[in-house]
């Protein structure tokens, strides 16, 4: 049954099941068996984007040496891949959260700019990949290099997208090809981080946008809210902007095009941390401080594969919220900790949502982070192939 339906979804060449995209961001960082394991499923994805490119301080694109290995693993599976889909196209993403260090600095001057959008491309030549995406987080606000973040950040960003797409546009007039620009930016309905992004200034030049639709819950939150919820929170006082589908309707006011905008989703959870039980019991839309999951040893992070520690478990009971798109979390009352994640059922309604609002398709961040039998993955193919616009 198991090599029955493998074989199955590898026949089909990537997600021309219906139109949408299916973009997967591809960790550089993992070692080689996690790459094998998740190369069995990349002749499903349209497009797969390694990540991270970073910057020098003088400006120039790099490949950490840290993830030279990581990468070549990739790019092994990139031959597998295109043997069943020679359509599947690898891309190369700039920045992220901690590498997006000297983009600002960069991005300052037309001559800094000419620098990173020069050697990008090379990177991006080199690797016979078929375009670039901007992740850098984040102008203005600084994510984790605040110190580098200036008001003049809104309009450098748009500047270096513009300048991104001639150069791209020439180079691939040059190799007969046609290149794309893409930006990596959170799913927000306005609000503080989205003040750095210009986006009426800097859609014309993007193919897409990777909508970062995730994160909207962890160990820096006042109160707890599901992480990647598709419809707001009951309860969540700042449900209205940490909603996707609230974050598309924005989008769309700032000139997008629904075939614009790709929306991400998450292959892993984030645990929350001294959470009361609430009235309803189940610690949601309740006051929160810190991660939880203190003694797994992180941030409160944790990937999908992990999830079998947890649900079903003595003293978590699994919940769902309806109201913000089927959309499961574990609590434990005992701990005090809530657990918000995603999987097939919430999953099956966002695939819903995009063809419903005929979106671009969907992204993840990351494959990963899925289980040994590729449950999230499967869930998204098969949603993709059977729910008709």
């Amino acid at each position: 049954m198991r090599t029955t339906l493998l074989a199955g979804l590898l026949a089909l060449s990537g997600p021309a099941l219906a139109g949408e995209k299916l973009v997967s961001y591809l960790p550089t960082w993992k070692d080689a068996a996690a790459v094998k394991a998740a190369g069995e499923r990349l002749p499903q994805l349209s497009h797969g984007i390694l990540s991270f490119i970073e910057v020098k301080e003088s400006g120039e694109a790099f490949i950490p040496a840290a993830t030279k290995a990581g990468a070549e693993s990739w790019k092994e599976q990139f031959a597998k891949a295109r043997k069943t889909n020679p359509d599947f196209t690898c891309m190369w993403a700039i920045g992220g959260w901690t590498g997006s260090k000297n983009i600002a600095k960069t991005a300052r001057s037309e001559a800094g700019r000419a620098k990173l959008i020069a050697s990008s491309i090379a990177i991006m030549r080199d690797w016979q990949c078929g375009g670039l995406d901007l992740d850098w987080e984040h102008p203005v606000t600084g994510g984790d290099y605040a110190a580098d973040a200036s008001a003049a950040d809104l309009q450098n960003w748009v500047s270096l997208l513009r300048e991104f797409r001639v150069a791209l546009d020439a180079a691939g007039k040059a190799d007969k090809k046609q290149y794309a620009l893409t930006a990596a930016v959170p799913a927000l309905n306005g609000g503080w981080v989205l003040q750095g992004y210009d986006l009426k200034g800097a859609l014309p030049s993007l193919d897409w946008v990777n909508l970062m639709a995730y994160d909207y819950a962890g160990g820096w939150s006042k109160t707890t809210t599901l992480q990647a919820a598709l419809h707001p929170v009951p309860g969540d006082p700042d449900g209205q902007v940490l909603a996707i589908s609230k974050a598309i309707d924005y989008y769309k006011s700032q000139g997008a095009k629904p075939q614009q905008l790709v929306l991400g989703v998450p292959f892993y959870g984030r645990a929350l941390g001294n959470v009361a039980p609430g009235p309803k019991g189940d610690g949601l839309a309740q006051p929160m401080s810190g991660p939880g999951l203190k003694d797994a040893g992180g941030d409160g992070s944790f990937n999908y594969f992990e999830l079998g520690k947890y649900l079903g478990k003595d003293g978590w009971t699994l919940y769902r919220s309806k109201e913000a798109g089927n959309a499961p979390y574990l609590y434990h009352a005992g701990r005090k900790e809530l657990l918000t994640y995603d999987d097939p059922e919430s999953l099956a309604e966002k695939v819903k949502f995009v063809k419903a609002q005929q979106l671009g398709g969907l992204m993840i961040w990351e494959i990963t982070q899925d289980d040994a039998q590729h449950t999230l993955f499967d869930s998204l193919i098969s949603g993709l192939k059977n729910s008709g616009k």
